[in-house]
């Protein structure tokens, strides 16, 4: 693997939590509360993996970068 296609794949994963939590929000405003029952619904689901996490990962890491990267982009 070159850094390139790293970079890549790291930016194809980034996009899928961002869309997967703007859509969730379907122009509700961001908040923290929106974001923790989003990320309890994607553990719920057991679908970690889909948003590029770890299938272990918990939710409050979840919500935490969801909330980041929609609230302080």
């Amino acid at each position: 693997m070159d850094a390139e296609h790293i970079i890549q794949a790291d930016a194809r994963t980034e996009r899928v939590r961002y869309d997967g939590f703007r859509a969730f929000l379907l122009g509700r405003d961001p908040t923290r509360r929106l974001a923790d029952a989003f990320a309890r619904q994607i553990v719920a689901r057991g679908e970690q993996v889909r948003y590029g996490y770890a299938s272990d990962a918990g939710e409050k890491g979840i919500a935490r970068d969801f909330y980041y990267w929609v609230c302080d982009a």
